[in-house]
């Protein structure tokens, strides 16, 4: 199966893998996240636990994520049943 990247999500999408990282986070955000990989970045919500975790620059792993069009942007949801998962960290 091919690996999935950014620049392939289209909304509508469901049960997307993939791993990215953080890029930006917005001053004063408190659940959006801008990831990217090598190819675009993306849009995501995290969740209050999520966001205290998240640093620029760390990887994150996506399970089963869906990607939806949000005020004409798209974005990347993760999955209820599938926290996102922190590869590394910046600390």
């Amino acid at each position: 199966m091919k690996e999935i990247k950014v620049i392939d999500l289209k909304p509508g999408m469901e049960d997307v893998d993939l791993v990215v990282e953080i890029d930006y986070i917005p001053q004063n955000s408190w659940s959006i996240v801008f990831v990217k990989d090598e190819t675009k970045d993306i849009k995501m919500i995290f969740s209050e636990e999520e966001i205290k975790k998240a640093k620029e620059g760390i990887k994150i792993k996506i399970k089963k994520g869906n990607v939806t069009l949000s005020r004409g942007q798209l974005q990347l949801n993760p999955h209820p049943d599938h926290p996102i998962e922190f590869l590394d960290s910046k600390e």
